[in-house]
């Protein structure tokens, strides 16, 4: 792949990693022409090296939400029923079956202070299902960090 993507190919997909701009901005970042991003824009999609979703990643603190990352370790047998009830679980907005010390991983939003709350009301609809080993023993909140270089 990497002999297939030259140094414009990447410069481009830096640029479009860190934010949204027109083929014309982009172009004046590159130094090429509006026709050129615009080609190599369609190419890389064509290779399915990107591909152009509609997505947003919000500030949370400034709406005053926690995303918050929780492993939860979960015996074989109930994996499957645990899975179907945290995406049916409002607050549950990505989940991930894992390997390892944990067998699923589920980001939940809350609002910011409720989050000791959303956990706890976590475990008690694993415990109204009778899912009686779990442990949820890594959780974590984010924020957006912004990565423009100094």
């Amino acid at each position: 792949m990497k002999s297939v993507l030259d140094e414009l190919d990447r410069n481009i997909m830096h640029h479009i990693c860190k934010g949204v701009y027109s083929y014309t901005e982009l172009g004046q970042i590159c130094n090429v022409e509006r026709s050129t991003i615009y080609r190599r824009i369609k190419k890389l999609e064509n290779m399915n090296v990107i591909s152009r979703k509609v997505m947003a990643i919000p500030d949370f603190t400034k709406l005053n939400l926690s995303a918050l990352c929780i492993g939860m370790d979960v015996m074989h047998e109930d994996l499957d029923k645990t899975i179907g009830l945290l995406k049916e679980h409002a607050q549950v907005k990505f989940l991930w079956k894992t390997y390892g010390t944990h067998s699923v991983v589920a980001v939940i939003i809350c609002n910011k202070g409720e989050e000791g709350q959303a956990i706890l009301n976590l475990k008690k609809t694993l415990e109204k299902l009778k899912i009686l080993k779990f442990d949820i023993s890594v959780g974590f909140s984010w924020e957006k960090i912004d990565f423009t270089p100094y």
